[in-house]
């Protein structure tokens, strides 16, 4: 038991120490867009159609997903940008 009381104490202090550190830097992140985190499907997969097709239908959903991907790098990067000029900027909208 000893080992799992030091566990939980360490994992309490490593989120006070994030806390404070966050408070003291005076920087308020908004939230992530929910709208990044959502997951793409893969293309459905059956036995009978051509696999071309299959492959066809597996790269455009690789590339809604690629698009995706950069739209959130650019909400980062303009977040970034945001945070180096004023400490407490509102997060920038995202355009889908």
């Amino acid at each position: 038991m000893p080992t799992l009381t030091a566990c939980q104490t360490k994992a309490r202090l490593n989120k006070a120490g994030t806390t404070i550190g966050r408070i003291q830097a005076g920087v308020n992140l908004a939230p992530w867009p929910a709208w990044c985190e959502e997951t793409i499907e893969h293309a459905k997969l059956d036995t009978v159609t051509d696999t071309r097709i299959l492959l066809r239908r597996e790269r455009r959903v690789t590339s809604k997903l690629n698009a995706k991907l950069i739209v959130c790098a650019e909400y980062f990067k303009k977040y970034a940008e945001l945070l180096t000029v004023n400490q407490n900027a509102k997060a920038p909208l995202i355009i889908k």
